[in-house]
């Protein structure tokens, strides 16, 4: 495993990071609290050194669990903390508000659920109609009192950043999906990150689970589970991508790895990019996570590019 500075801050993370989305119970469907806290020891265990969550995971659940594990690790093992502010479902609607008032009560409540005296990153977690100006404020005013270290981005393009870099908070990096089936996010921002020296983390670098190599044409979503709603996740675009996933696992097994170490491995290779966050569900999936950061080979990045081109070109065949 090794690790990449976030820069502008001291913070030094390892390749791949656990994303707090897949044990919180939103989106996801039903999960266990227990395996949720197994699936964190055994990614600490792996050599993780830092975990991402954010208040709308479960409202707040996702970070409890978060929590609960960090107070059994003595202050040397435990793991970066990031999270995020501004994004909630209530009473079954999603809010968007990044106001002063929903920053620093997110901040507060982040630090009791986690149990922590300050937050590692602390992130916007989507754009929103409020000005800039005042969030950055209020995120300034937390960082002088020493209740975040650094501050972050997350979902945002290249006009949005460039907004947020005019107010003069110091941004040290954005969080943005990238994955082999859905780069465009990322490769969005990642010019000006390079450019500016700000950190790149990605989101959904398996794109939902169907990079993990393991479904199948019969794959089904249960009720709570969103990817059932998405087009990638049924009928033709499906059974395109799992023939594309085919012939990556193909091409991995020359080497003895696997599909997701490609698709990790694949993100890894572009410049700007610090780290990817892979969610994990059970203990099994988390110690896993310390696998996944394998250096590729410039012939297996062309191999992994041409398989993926040649099925967006099927896929785009499919809409006309």
């Amino acid at each position: 495993m090794f690790k990449r500075e976030l820069p502008g801050t001291d913070l030094r993370l390892s390749a791949i990071g656990i994303g707090a989305f897949a044990i919180g119970g939103y989106m996801w469907g039903e999960q266990d609290d227990a395996d949720s806290a197994a699936a964190l020891r055994a990614a600490f265990a792996a050599g993780i050194n830092w975990v991402d969550t954010a208040p709308l995971y479960g409202e707040g659940r996702a970070s409890q669990v978060i929590g609960r594990v960090l107070r059994e690790l003595p202050p040397s093992q435990r793991p970066l903390v990031f999270t995020k502010f501004g994004h909630h479902c209530i009473e079954g609607r999603r809010v968007v508000d990044n106001s002063p008032a929903w920053v620093e009560r997110d901040c507060e409540e982040e630090l009791r659920r986690l149990g922590s005296e300050r937050l590692d990153l602390f992130q916007m977690h989507w754009p929103s109609a409020q000005p800039i100006d005042d969030t950055a404020a209020a995120l300034a005013r937390l960082h002088a009192a020493g209740k975040i270290r650094a501050i972050g981005l997350c979902n945002v393009d290249a006009a949005q950043l460039a907004a947020w870099r005019a107010t003069g908070l110091p941004i040290a990096c954005v969080q943005n999906g990238m994955s082999l089936v859905k780069p465009e996010p990322g490769l969005a921002v990642l010019p000006q990150c390079v450019a500016q020296g700000i950190g790149f983390l990605a989101h959904s670098p398996l794109h939902r689970g169907l990079l993990s190599g393991t479904w199948t044409a019969d794959k089904r979503f249960p009720p709570g589970d969103h990817r059932g709603e998405r087009e990638d996740f049924r009928g033709p675009r499906l059974a395109r991508w799992l023939q594309a996933i085919e012939e990556l696992r193909a091409l991995a097994a020359e080497d003895e790895l696997t599909v997701p170490q490609l698709a990790i491995g694949w993100l890894l290779c572009h410049e700007g990019v610090t780290a990817v966050i892979v969610g994990a569900r059970n203990a099994a999936q988390g110690a896993a996570l310390g696998e996944l950061a394998m250096p590729l080979r410039q012939n297996q990045i062309d191999a992994i590019e041409a398989i993926v081109a040649r099925c967006r070109a099927d896929l785009a065949a499919l809409r006309t």
